[in-house]
């Protein structure tokens, strides 16, 4: 009987230690599972911060070196005009500059420099110091020292001696009456990029740019504790190497997440109930995240497909910009080569647009403009290429046109008069336009047929101007 209450005392103390040997089993497995979920959901919101991180750096890297482009645009466009046109007075060319600034953000002042000689300013940084004035002086007068600077255009950051970091673009130019010259813009660096990075990315990344290991420009949000996600990316702009470094904006969420997953493991050693919540709860938040992850995806998504409108629309006109036209002017010149197909190019300039401009105003001058757009596409087909290459001139692409149909067009475009709805209680005269013709069968690329119409619009000009000279003289 005693021997019989003392085994069966034995099998109860048994039978307990190993109900506490499985429930301490299932806790660690428990536990097991969850440090094994924990890691996973770590590891997962790391991996999607990071990829969100590199796409955006690779987007954001592109619009940097495509908006330092288009503001070289502007000097680009007087180099061109002073390598057609290199007799232009001092305030015709005080006027060309003057209007760079006004329509090019950031842009401070623009002007000619020659080779190992200052900068003549026909808008000077008026922002600037006298001290300041003369170190960028200084730096642009080193630069033009440098073998081979007149030869393609180029861009150098200089830091002035209140510390101001300038970028500096220099536009050579073709011209033999001028020598080694060379159209030369200053910007200002800080407000350039403070603007673009705040205009272009939709949720704040901390960023910065490194100059040969130097702090070009950094952000106000920047963490200045490392950070495991930190991504960069190399630039290249002309003669200028950077490197743009960016991070995540949830950084101080995965260092939250670390904490709390070490709180987690203890909770699950000490209850398996409290576990299996926490297990819940963490399901739900990368859910939640995932959710929150797709939806940054999404938007990132169409701000990428606007910025690329952007990219290829001109702002005041909505037409088609340079450089689309371009691109597509090639496209269209290699199907034609191709198949043997017909393309023609019109040129197409704004009859006294600078006298509109100087009696009325510059807001006058944008009516006009937008007038114009919209007359043009009324009268085009769906199939013809319309932009605006700058200022007062506009080109169309005409396939599966001939040299003759394309005249046709171009005088059809010439006896049209256009009146500035908006304009009439301003006492805006009508417009004409200049129009000339170029034709891919007889131009080796597509450049010398947009060449070609250039060429045929001056002459028309040259020749409409004859005309009207030999009539008042005549009357």
């Amino acid at each position: 009987m005693a021997q019989r209450a003392r085994l069966r005392r034995a099998f109860l103390i048994h039978r307990r230690y190993r109900q506490i040997l499985i429930a301490a089993a299932a806790t660690l497995i428990i536990s097991l599972a969850l440090l094994g979920l924990i890691t996973f959901s770590r590891w997962r919101s790391q991996s999607a911060l990071q990829r969100d991180t590199q796409s955006v750096i690779s987007q954001t890297s592109q619009q940097l070196i495509r908006a330092l482009q288009s503001r070289r645009g502007t000097l680009t466009l007087i180099a061109d005009t002073l390598n057609r046109r290199s007799d232009l007075s001092l305030p015709q060319l005080r006027a060309l500059g003057q209007s760079a600034v006004e329509h090019t953000r950031h842009l401070l002042g623009t002007g000619l420099v020659q080779q190992a000689q200052p900068p003549a300013w026909w808008v000077g940084p008026s922002s600037l110091a006298a001290q300041e004035k003369l170190a960028l002086n200084r730096a642009i007068q080193n630069w033009s020292r440098m073998r081979g600077v007149w030869r393609v255009a180029s861009t150098f950051t200089t830091t002035v001696t209140s510390g101001r970091i300038f970028i500096v673009m220099m536009e050579p130019l073709r011209t033999r009456d001028l020598g080694n010259a060379a159209v030369v813009g200053a910007f200002d660096t800080k407000p350039l990029l403070d603007d673009f990075f705040t205009s272009n990315l939709s949720i704040r990344y901390p960023v910065r740019i490194l100059e040969n290991g130097s702090v070009l420009y950094q952000s106000a949000s920047w963490i200045a504790t490392s950070t495991p996600l930190l991504i960069e990316r190399p630039l290249a702009i002309d003669a200028l190497r950077w490197i743009l470094q960016m991070q995540s904006p949830s950084t101080h969420v995965v260092r939250t997440l670390s904490s709390f997953y070490t709180l987690l493991i203890i909770l699950s050693l000490m209850a398996g109930i409290g576990t299996i919540a926490i297990i819940w709860l963490l399901a739900t938040r990368a859910w939640v995240l995932q959710r929150a992850v797709d939806r940054r995806t999404s938007a990132l998504r169409k701000v990428t497909q606007r910025l690329r409108t952007l990219a290829i629309t001109d702002e005041l006109t909505g037409l088609h910009n340079r450089r689309f036209f371009l691109e597509r002017l090639k496209w269209e010149y290699k199907r034609s080569k191709r198949y043997q197909r017909p393309l023609a190019c019109l040129m197409i300039d704004v009859d006294r647009f600078k006298q509109v401009n100087d009696r009325f105003g510059h807001a006058a001058g944008d009516l006009v403009l937008k007038q114009v757009a919209r007359e043009l596409k009324a009268l085009l087909r769906q199939s013809d290429i319309l932009a605006r290459l700058g200022g007062d001139e506009f080109a169309i692409a005409l396939p599966e046109t001939s040299t003759e149909q394309a005249s046709s067009v171009a005088e059809k475009l010439r006896r049209i008069q256009i009146s500035i709805a908006d304009g009439k209680q301003e006492g805006i005269p009508s417009i004409s336009l200049s129009v000339g013709v170029g034709s891919a069968e007889e131009s080796p690329d597509p450049e010398k047929t947009l060449e070609a119409a250039d060429q045929a619009l001056y002459a028309h000009k040259q020749r409409r101007y004859t005309s009207s000279t030999i009539d008042k003289k005549q009357i």
